[in-house]
């Protein structure tokens, strides 16, 4: 995967790297062209364009979220790029062959409209949202960029855009771009109240565990750390339960979150005869 979203950087990084270059040259030397610059300069952004949407499908995948979706995503983008280079190279007006121009056009809408909801989906997967209130709003999200998508794909395929399509384009557009900021603002908002919450065990606390690479025993303090006897660099994280709402469940003996009434998973329920004085650590 790594490998997949360096080819996609580079792919962006070119592409609008040769569209600056052909547009300040196109300004200063316009009698100097025999190409097309026009043609070359849309190409050169349709590949950074669609680079840019691989590229976050690629990172999505990294972290292995929504991987078929994100595949769909990265043909999609391919798909979309091929179509509108032919349309921008061959001018297919001139074919005068049946209704080959408006195919392209709609199969290249399609393409494009499915791309850039897949990496809109990736990236709002990407968010760590617990909480009830913000998976209710990015579900919503989702659903209302789905229907938009849909819409702008029948209105151009079925060729019937008439005002009340254009009404619905333009509310589903809005409710989508307000949900889209809505939403990291609600997750940032949980972070920062789980953030604040008081914890039970120490920032630095040292545990005994077994070295991976060497299996070597020792004991190693939470966070930065490496093994004494390969050098094997890790990282270590301690993560106490808490509700989804972010209620802390340390030495709760309820089955119920005190909180927001909700039912504790047995799992995250306090086991006393397993606690430990971490605090002498």
């Amino acid at each position: 995967m790594m490998r997949l979203r360096k080819t996609f950087l580079w792919s962006m990084i070119v592409s609008l790297t040769l569209s600056a270059a052909l547009g300040v040259t196109a300004i200063l030397f316009e009698r100097l062209w025999r190409v097309n610059v026009f043609e070359m300069l849309v190409t050169s952004l349709l590949v950074g364009a669609f680079s840019m949407t691989c590229l976050v499908c690629a990172f999505v995948l990294e972290k292995r979220r929504a991987r078929w979706l994100m595949w769909i995503g990265i043909g999609c983008s391919l798909a979309a790029l091929s179509d509108w280079l032919v349309i921008v190279w061959t001018n297919p007006w001139r074919w005068g062959n049946g209704n080959w121009d408006e195919l392209l056009i709609k199969a290249g809408t399609a393409f494009t409209t499915i791309c850039l909801w897949s990496a809109h989906m990736g990236l709002m997967n990407l968010l760590q949202i617990t909480g009830w209130k913000p998976k209710i709003v990015r579900t919503a999200t989702l659903v209302l960029t789905a229907a938009l998508g849909v819409t702008i794909i029948g209105v151009v395929w079925l060729e019937e855009f008439d005002e009340w399509s254009g009404r619905l384009i333009a509310v589903l557009s809005i409710l989508g771009a307000c949900g889209t900021v809505v939403t990291p603002i609600l997750a940032l908002i949980e972070f920062l109240a789980r953030k604040g919450s008081a914890v039970t065990i120490p920032a630095k606390v040292q545990l005994r565990l077994t070295c991976p690479r060497c299996l070597a025993q020792q004991k190693l303090r939470t966070g930065l750390a490496k093994c004494a006897k390969c050098g094997l660099r890790i990282t270590i994280d301690i993560e106490e339960p808490r509700c989804t709402c972010g209620y802390q469940l340390y030495r709760l003996e309820s089955e119920r979150c005190p909180e927001c009434g909700r039912e504790i998973p047995e799992t995250d329920r306090w086991a006393a005869g397993q606690s430990a004085d971490l605090s002498r650590t």
